[in-house]
């Protein structure tokens, strides 16, 4: 995720009495979750989630000001990181009672028990006065004595190092939810065993997809036992990915190359929310420490995400819409990065979503997307014959100006293409025996509805059929639309279209449901249109 570096706005308070100071706990600075162990099963362990470090206790600074080193403890909020300080990273000016002052966001290091960390980017929430109690005359007071408090509020945090935010990585490993699904190649006959089983045990072949550019992505297996109470051992095989640069990336980087389009990939594909966990990064350094060269030292938001949750999520019998076993992975790959680089948009709209909304607003996002994406996919007219005949004639009645007819012909060149055949051209590239059995009543209703839904909730003009207030036209205008762009995304990174792309399609439960929809019947709603 990329997150905008956009300055806050901070108020200064004045603060009754100090603002307390975090809360130590545990026998050290690095406070830890300490939660017993769970499970049905007596010899079942700690989760993962159990045994995760939930707090960072100890001195920080800014990446610009390395001298002034300030007390505070970092605390795992939801998806964001609060960093909680006694004292000032910087020395701010607005001190009187409720003063406003524009922060930029920062990179801030973090020393915890001799491990290094990054918060990056970090944004200035909150900042309050000592109050009246504070004791120490103001011609006295240094830096030592600051006793002002600080809250920081960050969305990405690297343990294992203090790091710029242009750092390069060579490699990285991680994980995605529903990964050994899509790639389901494996060197067990089940998925769980005693560790005295593996003797002998092989891994399946890795898939190993050059991407261009020095760019290599490995999916492998590899095994991981776990341990529990009364001497309980299993094995796993737990599948993961690694992205290889030749020229390094940094986070942003990875994230948006190469993490976040995968991501939506498997969000696609398998109908569900899908998080990346167990991110590890090796840098791109030759005086990086010997034993670290061919490790992963860098941990990305440690515990933020509860790994043994996601892989027990997966759900055993419902495959996604493909598998490695139906394509070439090592080249559709480096066909969806590729194609995620102009595409972010109708990639965000296909994606799975759970969240409430505003219907009339999905709506119109998704056809947008949908719209973006016959614009990148195919050629536009290289000629408007239409346009250049209004053109000619507006030129021949010399009553209007150049401005008036380079206006008049950029709108009629618009009407050429319109967003209706957009759309008809963007489920054409389905093929036509996958769209005859997708449109039982065919396409172009579909399209006709869909593109006069989204003209009248985007432009705000009143309508006569006042289809763009009914739930049920809505409802199956963004489902459809959706999923049209879901499989032509596929289809461009090289699934196959037509009766390949049906059968594969009709083992798809979600498809299945879009195709036999009943709430909104093209042919009626066309008609209540015209």
């Amino acid at each position: 995720m990329t997150w905008a570096m956009a300055p806050t706005l901070v108020r200064h308070r004045t603060a009754c009495a100090a603002m307390p100071r975090p809360t130590l706990s545990g026998t050290s600075s690095l406070a830890t979750n300490c939660a017993g162990p769970t499970g049905e099963a007596a010899g079942q362990g700690p989760t993962e989630a159990e045994n995760v470090v939930t707090s960072w206790s100890g001195v920080w600074w800014a990446a610009d000001h390395p001298g002034r080193r300030v007390p505070g403890t970092l605390v795992r909020e939801d998806r964001t990181w609060a960093l909680n300080l006694v004292g000032t990273l910087l020395p701010f000016k607005h001190d009187h009672d409720g003063a406003l002052s524009l922060v930029s966001p920062m990179t801030i290091y973090g020393m915890c028990l001799g491990t290094r960390c990054t918060l990056a980017p970090a944004y200035l929430s909150e900042q309050q006065q000592p109050g009246k109690r504070y004791d120490v005359p103001r011609d006295e007071r240094t830096t030592d004595d600051d006793q002002h408090s600080q809250v920081w509020t960050a969305y990405s945090f690297l343990e294992g190092d203090a790091l710029p935010s242009d750092a390069l990585f060579q490699a990285a490993s991680f994980e995605l939810t529903g990964l050994s699904a899509w790639w389901p190649l494996s060197g067990f006959g089940r998925g769980r065993i005693d560790p005295s089983e593996v003797k002998g045990y092989e891994p399946p072949e890795p898939t190993i997809a050059d991407c261009g550019n020095g760019l290599t992505i490995t999916i492998w297996a590899s095994l991981r036992e776990t341990s529990g109470w009364n001497r309980y051992h299993s094995v796993a095989e737990r599948v993961c990915m690694e992205v290889v640069s030749e020229t390094g990336l940094t986070l942003t980087q990875l994230q948006e190359r190469v993490i976040t389009p995968l991501r939506s990939l498997l969000a696609i594909i398998s109908h569900r929310r899908v998080e990346c966990f167990n991110l590890r990064l090796r840098p791109l350094d030759d005086d990086y420490p010997d034993q670290a060269r061919f490790g992963y030292p860098i941990t990305v938001d440690p515990g933020m995400i509860d790994g043994e949750a996601e892989v027990a999520s997966d759900r055993p019998g419902v495959r996604p819409t493909f598998t490695a076993d139906d394509t070439d992975l090592s080249s559709f790959i480096p066909a969806w990065l590729t194609l995620a680089e102009v595409n972010s948009v109708p990639i965000s709209a296909a994606e799975a979503r759970h969240a409430s909304g505003v219907l009339q607003t999905g709506v119109v996002e998704v056809v947008n997307a949908a719209e973006t994406l016959h614009r990148t996919t195919h050629s536009e007219p290289s000629d408007y014959p239409f346009a250049d005949k209004v053109l000619d004639i507006l030129k021949e009645s010399e009553r209007t100006n150049r401005r008036e007819r380079d206006t008049v012909y950029s709108a009629v060149k618009m009407t050429q293409l319109r967003l209706e055949t957009r759309l008809l051209q963007l489920a054409g590239g389905l093929g036509e025996e996958f769209c005859t059995w997708f449109f039982p009543s065919g396409a172009k209703d579909w399209a006709f509805v869909a593109s006069a839904i989204r003209n009248a909730l985007s432009h705000g003009y009143p309508t006569k059929h006042r289809l763009e207030h009914d739930t049920e036209a809505l409802v199956g205008v963004l489902r459809v639309t959706q999923a049209v762009i879901q499989l032509r995304l596929l289809v461009e990174a090289g699934l196959p279209h037509g009766n390949a792309l049906k059968a594969l399609v009709e083992q798809d439960p979600t498809f299945a449901a879009v195709r036999h929809q009943t709430v909104a019947d093209w042919p009626a709603l066309a008609a209540t249109i015209r």
